[in-house]
């Protein structure tokens, strides 16, 4: 089992909706986050806003994510990071780097936003052999599930709220929704909560493959911090649960 499902469960885990005059995270914020698969402890995750950088030819926040199995899910070994080249005076993300080990597997891919073009560009390699470029169409303001989720945090949360963005995989653009079903009261070892009740779709393949959507549990503050995420996936129950909090630096958007 990749731990691509770990990334993707943490970074859907920040959704949210609406529209702030802020952002309500900044360099320095880092969540981490411990998952289970079928109620046994199967990995941890971590999420870091990285300090301004250069990247693409602007100045960028760098979206970490990382995932790597545990306990149980060692005997084979994955250790996943992914980077979202976040710009904060857009919202949006410029590209991503993607490393990949898993076992003895090694891979890189790089994905470059084009949205003037309409395109996405991407480079792929595996260990040992040629890299291989790839171009694909894309939608007006596509790009990674990390940036959309971070981008969604800034916005205000309504119950009923239905938000919407295309979002590419590394191999094909699909719609996210995100639905606020509600709120309730939950408990988690970050403590006790209001947390908005949102409802997420997924369209992956494989072991990444939903059996219905996901469940996401965001804090009503106006920080919107992610504390659970539940999902069934093909693999199995997952749930990724908060377990340590970091704020960073607000600034403007």
């Amino acid at each position: 089992m990749g731990s691509k499902w770990l990334l993707l469960g943490v970074v859907l885990a920040s959704v949210s909706a609406g529209a702030a005059e802020r952002s309500v995270f900044g360099p320095g914020e880092q969540l981490t986050f411990e998952v289970s698969l079928l109620g046994i402890p199967a990995g941890k995750a971590q999420v870091t806003v990285g300090w301004e950088m250069e990247q693409f030819g602007a100045s960028v926040w760098p979206l970490v994510c990382v995932g790597e199995t545990a306990h149980v899910a060692q005997a084979f070994n994955v250790k996943d990071r992914f980077v979202s080249y976040f710009d904060p005076s857009t919202g949006r993300s410029l590209g991503a780097d993607f490393f990949v080990q898993e076992g003895n597997h090694r891979r890189r891919e790089r994905y470059r936003y084009a949205p003037e073009q309409r395109r996405i560009f991407t480079t792929k390699q595996t260990a040992g052999r040629d890299a291989v470029d790839g171009e694909y169409e894309s939608e007006p303001g596509t790009m990674d599930l990390a940036a959309a989720a971070f981008q969604l945090r800034n916005r205000k949360l309504e119950v009923g709220q239905r938000h919407e963005l295309p979002i590419f995989t590394g191999t094909k653009t699909y719609q996210l929704y995100a639905i606020i079903d509600g709120t309730q009261t939950l408990t988690t070892k970050l403590g006790t909560f209001e947390a908005f009740k949102v409802r997420v779709n997924g369209d992956f393949n494989g072991k990444l493959a939903t059996k219905g959507d996901m469940t996401l549990y965001l804090t009503t503050d106006e920080r919107h911090v992610p504390v659970r995420m539940s999902a069934e996936f093909v693999v199995g129950s997952i749930q990724i649960d908060a377990v340590k909090y970091e704020p960073g630096r607000q600034g403007a958007l």
